[in-house]
C-alpha cells in the first residue's frame, strides 16, 4: 500500500480541543480530523475519501497569546432600560424620573449586548450593512421584529494557547489508491497556503514523498527517532507491544480523537435540524516510544513507523 508521507513546520498553532472555551486550548498534534480536513482542502475534494493518518511530531514550548472571542446566541440578549422621552436619556430599569433633566416621561427599552446580526454567520458579515446592526435600541415598535430576525454577537478578550516550533511527520493512507498522485501533487504544488488548525496557522512543507507501507515483524525494538511523540493506538499500548517513557504500559495521555462525521437529523421530516456525529478513535499521546521485537507493525520503506489511525 502506498502513502504520502509528509513532513512539515509551523511556527505558532492552535489544534483547538472541543471542550475548551475561556483557555482555547490546543492538543500537543493536529487530531486526525485536522488533517484529513486539510488533505481534502488541498485537493479540492468535494466529497469525502476514506483515508488513515498516522501522525507524529514535537513542538518547543506553550505560550499563551490574545484574541477577539465571539460568542452567538440564537435570540438576543439584552438588558432592560428606561429612557426619557424629553431628552431621549437612557436610565436604569427601576428609575422613576430621568437622571438628566429630570422629567418622568420614561418608556422600557432594552440594550442587546454586543451587536446584531440578521440570521447568518459568515465571515465578513460586517461589511454587509443590510445585515449587520450595533449600538440599537429595542423598544415595543421595533423589538418583535429584531428578535425574529436577527441574533446576538458578543465580543470579548480571551486566551488562546499557542505551541512553538512545531515540526510533524504525517503519513496519509487513503483507501483509493488511485488518488496518491491527486494527493502528492496537491502538496508539491499547492492551490493555496496550507495551513493546519486554525487558518492562520500555515504549514511550511518541509517533505513530500510517495513510500510503500507494509507490515512486518520486528526482529530488534526499535525507537522513533528526532525526539517526536505521537498518536497511537490504544490496542498497541494494551497488548504491551510498545513502551512510552521508561515504563511498559500506559504511561502517555488517553484522548477520543475526532476522525471523520456523518450528517443525522436530529429534528423531523418537515423540520429538519442536521448535525455532525462524530466517529472517534482511541488513542495515547506519548514520547520516548519504543516498539519491542517480535511486534508485527506497519512501516514505511524508509523505516519509519506508522500508527495508522
Amino acid at each position: 500500500m502506498k502513502a504520502i508521507r509528509l513532513k512539515l513546520y509551523q511556527n505558532l498553532v492552535n489544534y483547538k480541543k472541543p471542550i475548551s472555551f475561556q483557555l482555547k486550548e490546543t492538543y500537543p498534534l493536529p487530531p486526525p480530523s485536522t488533517v484529513i480536513g486539510m488533505v481534502h482542502n488541498l485537493c479540492g475534494f468535494t466529497e469525502y475519501h476514506e483515508m488513515d493518518v498516522s501522525i507524529q511530531g514535537k513542538y518547543h514550548a506553550k505560550v499563551n497569546d490574545l484574541y477577539t472571542r465571539h460568542e452567538f446566541s440564537n435570540n438576543i440578549i439584552d438588558d432592560k432600560k428606561t429612557r426619557c422621552r424629553e431628552c431621549m436619556t437612557i436610565n436604569s430599569e427601576k428609575a422613576k424620573e430621568c437622571g438628566n433633566c429630570g422629567g418622568s416621561n420614561l418608556e422600557d427599552v432594552w440594550i442587546p449586548r454586543g451587536y446584531l446580526v440578521r440570521g447568518i454567520v459568515a465571515p465578513g458579515i460586517k461589511k454587509y450593512n443590510s445585515l449587520y446592526e450595533k449600538n440599537v435600541i429595542l423598544d415595543e415598535k421595533n423589538r418583535e421584529h429584531y428578535k425574529e430576525n436577527y441574533i446576538s454577537v458578543i465580543e470579548g478578550p480571551a486566551t488562546a494557547e499557542l505551541l512553538t516550533d512545531v515540526e510533524l511527520l504525517l503519513h496519509i493512507i487513503p483507501k483509493d489508491q488511485t488518488i496518491v498522485e491527486d494527493i502528492e501533487k496537491a502538496f508539491l504544488y499547492p492551490r493555496e497556503y496550507p495551513s493546519l488548525g486554525r487558518r492562520e496557522d500555515l504549514a511550511v512543507i518541509k517533505e513530500v514523498k510517495v513510500v510503500n507501507i507494509f507490515k512486518d515483524t520486528l526482529e530488534d525494538d526499535i525507537s522513533i527517532g528526532n525526539d517526536y511523540s505521537a498518536y497511537i493506538p490504544v490496542n498497541l499500548i494494551e497488548k504491551d507491544d510498545v513502551q512510552l517513557g521508561k515504563k511498559v504500559g500506559v504511561a502517555g495521555t488517553r484522548y477520543k480523537l475526532t476522525k471523520n462525521y456523518t450528517l443525522i437529523n436530529c429534528g423531523t421530516k418537515r423540520f429538519p435540524k442536521i448535525v455532525r456525529r462524530w466517529n472517534k478513535v482511541d488513542v495515547i499521546y506519548g514520547s520516548n516510544i519504543k516498539v519491542f521485537e517480535d511486534t508485527h507493525i506497519e512501516l514505511d520503506e524508509d523505516g519509519n513507523i506508522v500508527f495508522a489511525l
